[in-house]
């Protein structure tokens, strides 16, 4: 059917059904909301697992030979430290390995990690209105299985997480509960970098409105590439321009209403490319920050709704821009850092998180 048709069909069934039309829409405010939910995994996935921000600084991707070991006959009298500490990219060392592993015997970091994200927006859909969303997403992973073949240096990651969140309109509430998982890889040829991650997850809904509850539950999987290349400014300033591309594949659901409508949705199928720059700067006394810009555009197949075999007006979110601050510093094996965000456009709201880093 056409979309001008759908539109119509739509129209005369809000009409038709009045203001109790509402509820029938909630899945497809589900799956919108999870196209954006898997946004912020694959961006979190992205930017997490590859390295500290610091690790776009200068050339600090370069392998390191271990440090010989001395006996304690060789060090009694001497003082060792001196020409045998540890590089940390701190003191204009741009061509070691620095704080992308530490020190020598660790050039790369292999961690295991925990990431907390809040999201409070307005969103704007198409063919329905404004709905509030809000959710939370926590993570887990552990990276590891560092290599080098000629100048490409390789690395994985493993994750898994879940999800809470909230969507509502003045006549609808949806409480949303769920779980993820996934694998990343990443490349990395001096100045350039491509990473990739495939994941999968569940979301289960519950809907209340002024007649009922609908309970139902959305799956999907998806894969994404980003790739950025480091333009080295200085010592300590790097600007990485990049973009991310990915597919997600939504499982939708069909029901028997609390109204006793047969409630029925097609799959949707979500293509995203965000293009993003990303400034990486060592603030000083081992401090680095980071700011970013990224536009997200998503473009939407599928999602179709009918009630009663009557169709209604498809749903859709609009494209939206983000920017963010962070904040890192490691003390001992422990990284840490804190990022604030902004959306404009078909989301319009804040958000933050708090990633920690255990480094072995």
């Amino acid at each position: 059917m056409k979309p001008s048709y759908l539109l119509i069909a739509g129209l005369l069934a809000t009409v038709t059904y009045g203001a109790n039309a509402s509820h029938f829409y909630a899945n497809g405010i589900s799956m919108n909301n999870i196209a954006t939910i898997q946004d912020s995994i694959l961006h979190t996935a992205m930017h997490t697992f590859d390295r500290v921000p610091a690790a776009n600084l200068g050339d600090k991707k370069t392998m390191m030979p271990p440090t010989p070991e001395k006996s304690i006959n060789e060090l009694y009298g001497h003082f060792p430290m001196y020409g045998t500490m540890s590089i940390y990219g701190e003191y204009e060392e741009y061509e070691f390995a620095g704080r992308s592993g530490g020190d020598g015997k660790t050039p790369l970091l292999k961690n295991l990690q925990f990431t907390w994200q809040h999201y409070s927006d307005d969103v704007k859909l198409d063919n329905f209105g404004r709905a509030d969303s809000r959710y939370d997403l926590a993570m887990t992973g552990i990276t590891g299985g560092r290599t080098e073949f000629f100048d490409v240096i390789t690395g994985w990651a493993a994750y898994a997480g879940f999800i809470d969140g909230k969507q509502s309109t003045s006549a609808l509430q949806i409480d949303q509960h769920g779980g993820y998982a996934g694998i990343f890889s990443r490349f990395n040829l001096k100045h350039f970098n491509l990473s990739a991650t495939i994941n999968g997850g569940v979301l289960t809904n519950d809907a209340d409105f002024a007649l009922g509850s609908d309970n139902y539950t959305n799956m999907w999987a998806g894969a994404a590439a980003n790739a950025s290349i480091n333009i080295i400014l200085d010592d300590t300033f790097s600007l990485q321009p990049g973009v991310q591309v990915g597919y997600t594949w939504i499982e939708s659901d069909s029901y028997a209403s609390a109204t006793g409508d047969d409630v029925s949705n097609s799959d949707l199928g979500v293509f995203e490319v965000a293009p993003a720059l990303h400034a990486i700067k060592h603030i000083g006394s081992g401090w680095f920050g980071t700011a970013h810009v990224r536009y997200v555009a998503m473009m939407t197949d599928g999602g179709d709704l009918s009630v009663n075999a009557t169709d209604f007006a498809t749903l859709e979110s609009d494209n939206f821009t983000e920017y963010g601050l962070s904040l890192e510093k490691t003390v001992g094996r422990l990284n840490l850092s804190g990022t604030l965000v902004r959306r404009d456009g078909g989301r319009d709201g804040w958000g933050g998180g708090l990633n920690v880093k255990y480094i072995f």
